[in-house]
């Protein structure tokens, strides 16, 4: 599963073949058929895997961070780090597949919703930590999840460590506004 997750994310899902998944995992045809049924249920499989791999991460930045904006800055930073030390800068494999397979795979569009609305709710207790109501902790998980699947784009995108730096403190500035909303 790793090696075929690696291939999917470098090459996309179109420009992966059968031929590629066999010499990549070193399983043969018949058996990558019998294991895991089509390509398409092997992408599939992929991703949630990748999901869930994704959504626990975020959980245990989260949960690692203090409280109020400091904290919100706190997970920032360990974002921020985890896209230029270890090569993150291939951006979100579902983001990246979701204009691939949108369309073409059924359920790709109910998968991506799902996968946001997990990522926003991953984001839930980190926004709270500015204080507000709960409607206002919703408006900034929303802007929080909104501005990091868009820097996995920007990433994806080639762009450099420089523009990634800016797009960072562009995002603190933001997350400095909610600061009067802290509780004292």
């Amino acid at each position: 599963m790793d090696r075929a997750t690696e291939l999917f994310w470098e090459q996309g899902y179109a420009q992966t073949s059968v031929a590629d998944l066999v010499e990549a995992t070193g399983v043969h045809k018949p058996s990558l058929y019998r294991t895991f049924g089509s390509k398409d249920d092997l992408f599939a499989l992929v991703l949630r895997r990748y999901a869930d791999t994704r959504i626990g991460f975020l959980t245990e930045q989260v949960a690692a961070c203090g409280p109020g904006v400091e904290g919100i800055h706190e997970f920032l930073s360990a974002i921020q780090s985890n896209l230029a030390d270890n090569g993150a800068r291939r951006g979100c494999l579902l983001i990246a597949s979701s204009s691939e397979r949108r369309g073409t795979t059924p359920g790709f569009e109910d998968f991506g919703a799902a996968y946001r609305q997990a990522f926003r709710a991953g984001l839930q207790p980190l926004a709270a930590r500015a204080g507000g109501s709960p409607s206002v902790t919703d408006q900034r998980a929303q802007v929080l999840a909104t501005l990091l699947l868009g820097l996995d784009v920007t990433a994806r995108g080639g762009a450099s460590a420089p523009e990634l730096d800016e797009t960072f403190a562009a995002i603190r500035h933001v997350v400095d506004t909610w600061r009067s909303d802290e509780p004292t």
